[in-house]
């Protein structure tokens, strides 16, 4: 994706008042130059959280939120970057130039925006969609729960000719999947015919793909059809409703994800808004990403058969290791979905099973101890510590100790010790390079993260000179790091550069510790950019020096042991080596 000017970028913060903005969601009060307020992103009753409008900012000093207004869209309504910058140049103003890229990116969601209002207009007015009406009555769906989700139906023929009326090509149908050539060579055909069309929304509300479901009794095709990948649409990077869902889960603080469109329209309709659908595949880590944009309590539906609780077991390890997201799980009765199940006992009784969730930690270790036993315990220890081997956060790492080790019996000592001997499974891919070779730290051995080294202030370059991290890469400075916590913040970093379209160091305070998150916060306010380029050549140039005299020392070390073996061939090699290492003359070592 091409990049917004920076100069557009200034010109919004410039013009958009973040105090203005940010008390449309939080109460702030004045509090000398700036407000304070009680912070949206954690629960507090004592105010910490902080708006500077003269720099454009907020930080929260409790939970170390911060950032720009972009940041603060964002963190609050979900959006991308690109959509939040819209949304506020259009309050501002300002003119976001559009790259061809993003014209023909344009040029397919309104493919799929008209595509999606005529489906629509099938359910709701057309003969042609009484069957699909028929079969949401039946569901117990109503027309306007139907509308709210923009459902529609596909019929069987004559849609494909309507959309390109109105001017939309052939091309742009099939690039996001809508119609396929036809078998003669000529023209295309629709993919989706005689199906319930569920559009696929992102945060924004643009229809980026689509979902069909066979209500024929007699169907021969598959029970869902849904729109393969395209340059709208990445499976596994959407949840279902989520753009409808986001107040629900704010004013409740957590989100429930189901499988199935029909189980999130039906819950929703009975007035459970907090509700997210997984679009029919396996939970990826993607999709715990983005949920955990909107809440830290997240409670997985899975089914009450040995199907659904291998899925959860399987489940439980991604989470933790890779999104730092602790899931609870509900399991349904044998039989049921989360549609049937609401539809029988209303929602009063959905909201009484979810009284019911368990924590996918203790259900996971309940299946690791099941049987009870000395032996079976020590292999639930060696299980986790497998686990623990192979978790790459440190801080992740620590919450499975401390909540494993007094279920089990065992010191979290023990425990660390165990991960120390273990080893990732057969078939796991390492966790970095190198990674599977460091041991896993002792809480007595792990570096205070408030001291100030080189490494961390490393970190904290990369995050305010936007130069450093090329070079960084370049020259194999991470592997130098020491400390798995600053190795793994400095490769966070480097990867949000390279991967993100903005990069706000605002955006990082909250996963740096506490010291380091004011120094950050400190220098993003009154540090000019060719001070950090010039303090980040200056981090550089110190490097080069410690390298330096670390490569003359051990040349030294070498020559010493020459001399004493009398090696005439390695002395005069090794004094060379020297010579050429300070750039001296011959001679020069003395």
């Amino acid at each position: 994706m091409a990049e917004i000017p920076q100069s557009v970028l200034d010109d919004i913060r410039r013009r958009v008042d973040i105090a203005t903005l940010i008390s449309e969601h939080v109460a702030l009060k004045r509090s000398g130059r700036g407000f304070v307020g009680l912070c949206p992103f954690h629960a507090e009753k004592t105010p910490s959280f902080h708006v500077d409008p003269e720099r454009g900012m907020f930080h929260c000093f409790g939970c170390n939120a911060g950032g720009t207004a972009f940041t603060f869209l964002m963190r609050t309504t979900g959006v991308t970057f690109r959509e939040a910058v819209k949304t506020l140049a259009a309050r501002a103003g300002v003119v976001v130039p559009e790259t061809r890229e993003r014209e023909g990116l344009d040029r397919l969601a309104r493919a799929n925006e008209l595509a999606s209002e005529l489906f629509a207009a099938v359910l709701q007015e057309s003969r042609l969609g009484e069957p699909a009406r028929a079969y949401l009555e039946g569901r117990g769906i109503s027309m306007e729960t139907a509308a709210s989700f923009r459902l529609g139906f596909a019929p069987a023929e004559a849609w494909i000719p309507k959309l390109v009326a109105r001017g939309v090509t052939e091309a742009d149908l099939k690039a996001v999947g809508l119609a396929s050539d036809s078998r003669s060579g000529r023209g295309v055909y629709g993919l989706f015919r005689d199906r319930l069309i569920f559009p696929i929304q992102d945060l924004g509300g643009r229809v980026v793909a689509f979902g069909g479901r066979e209500i024929r009794p007699d169907g021969r095709g598959p029970k869902y059809l849904n729109s393969p990948e395209s340059p709208l649409y990445r499976k596994g990077h959407h949840l279902y409703g989520m753009g409808q869902a986001r107040e629900a889960v704010r004013e409740k603080g957590r989100l429930l994800l189901v499988e199935g469109y029909l189980d999130v329209i039906a819950l929703a309709q009975a007035g459970i808004g907090n509700v997210a659908g997984v679009l029919g595949t396996a939970l990826t880590v993607d999709q715990l990403k983005l949920a955990r944009r909107f809440s830290d309590e997240v409670i997985v539906c899975f089914d009450g058969d040995e199907a659904g609780r291998r899925a959860a077991l399987r489940a439980f390890p991604l989470y933790v290791d890779e999104v730092d997201l602790w899931p609870r799980a509900v399991f349904l009765p044998a039989g049921d979905d989360p549609d049937s199940l609401v539809r029988r006992e209303g929602a009063a009784g959905f909201e009484a099973l979810l009284d019911r969730q368990v924590t996918l930690l203790d259900f996971w270790l309940d299946d690791l101890v099941a049987g009870g036993g000395a032996d079976r315990s020590v292999r639930a220890a060696a299980k986790l510590a497998e686990l623990l081997a192979r978790t790459r956060d440190p801080l992740v790492r620590d919450k499975l100790v401390r909540g494993a080790a007094g279920r089990l019996g065992l010191s979290e000592q023990a425990l660390l010790e165990a991960a120390r001997r273990a080893r990732p499974a057969p078939g796991r891919a390492p966790l970095a390079q190198g990674a599977d070779a460091r041991p896993v730290p002792s809480p007595s051995s792990r570096p205070d993260p408030r001291h100030f080294s080189a490494d961390s202030e490393l970190v904290e370059l990369l995050l305010l000179d936007d130069r450093l991290a090329e070079r960084v890469v370049a020259e194999g400075v991470l592997a130098e790091i020491a400390d798995p916590e600053t190795r793994r913040l400095a490769e966070l970093v480097i990867e949000r550069r390279r991967t993100s379209d903005y990069f706000d160091p605002s955006e990082f305070l909250g996963e740096l510790p506490r010291a380091m998150a004011d120094r950050v916060l400190r220098r993003i306010t009154t540090a000019k950019p060719e001070d950090m380029h010039r303090e980040a050549e200056e981090w550089l140039a110190r490097r080069a020096g410690r390298r330096a005299k670390a490569g003359r020392r051990e040349l030294i070390a070498r020559l010493r042991q020459a001399e004493q073996r009398g090696d005439q061939a390695a002395i005069a090699a090794t004094l060379e080596e020297l010579r050429a290492l300070q750039g001296g003359e011959p001679g020069g070592e003395g």
